[in-house]
C-alpha cells in the first residue's frame, strides 16, 4: 500500500511541476508587438520630344523654297542657281522632366548639285553627318526648346566652272528632298553627392 502512496505523491508532484513551469514558461514569453504597414510610392519622369519646322510645320513640309528675290528675277518658292535660303528644325522638349541629348541629320535622298552647299548655324555641313547636343531640364515655356537653322546656298558660278554650271541644267524642273531625322533621348541622370555636414 505505501508502494501505491508514493506513486500517488510521485505524480501529483509532477502535476504540480507541470502547473508552475507551464505558468512561469507562459510569464517569460510575454511581450510588445506592433506591426506597421505602409507604401512606397515614385512618380515616373515625363517624357516629351517632338521635332517641327519653322512655325510648327511638319518636318515633312519643310520648303526649301524662298521669297527673298524680285520676282523679275526669279520665280516665288523656287530655287536656281544663284540663290540661297534657310530653314529651322525645332526641337522641343517642353514638358519633359529629364534632360535630353539629341542627334539630328540631314541627307539628301535624290541627286543634287555639287555646288550647293549647306551650312548649320554658319558652320559648314555636309549631308548625311550627325548634328548632336544636349538640351538641358529647365523650368520655362521655352527652356526646353533648341531651334537649328540649316542655311543653304546654289552657286551661280563663273567663267572658271563653265562645265559645272552647264551639269546644273539637269536639275531644270525637277524636285529635291532631303531626310531630316530627329531623335531624342533621355539624359543619362548624373549622381549627386549628400552635402556633408
Amino acid at each position: 500500500m505505501r508502494e501505491k502512496s508514493y506513486v500517488a505523491r510521485l505524480g501529483a508532484l509532477a502535476l504540480v511541476l507541470t502547473l508552475m513551469t507551464t505558468c512561469l514558461t507562459g510569464g517569460t514569453l510575454a511581450k510588445f508587438v506592433t506591426e506597421v504597414e505602409g507604401e512606397a510610392e515614385a512618380t515616373v519622369a515625363a517624357w516629351e520630344f517632338k521635332a517641327t519646322g519653322n512655325n510648327g510645320a511638319a518636318l515633312s513640309s519643310i520648303d526649301m523654297g524662298r521669297t527673298a528675290y524680285k520676282g523679275e528675277t526669279i520665280g516665288d518658292n523656287v530655287i536656281a542657281p544663284g540663290t540661297q535660303g534657310s530653314f529651322d528644325i525645332v526641337l522641343d522638349g517642353t514638358g519633359s522632366d529629364v534632360g535630353i541629348d539629341y542627334i539630328v541629320t540631314i541627307d539628301k535622298s535624290s541627286d543634287l548639285p555639287d555646288d550647293l552647299v549647306f551650312q548649320v548655324d554658319g558652320t559648314d555641313y555636309s549631308l548625311g553627318n550627325e548634328i548632336e547636343g544636349k538640351i538641358e531640364h529647365a523650368a520655362g515655356d521655352d527652356a526646353m526648346k533648341r531651334t537649328i537653322t540649316v542655311s543653304w546656298k546654289w552657286d551661280y558660278g563663273s567663267a572658271d566652272t563653265a562645265e559645272a554650271d552647264k551639269n546644273d541644267n539637269k536639275y531644270a524642273g525637277k524636285s529635291w528632298k532631303l531626310k531630316i531625322k530627329a531623335t531624342g533621348t533621355q539624359t543619362k541622370p548624373t549622381e549627386t553627392t549628400a552635402p556633408t555636414a
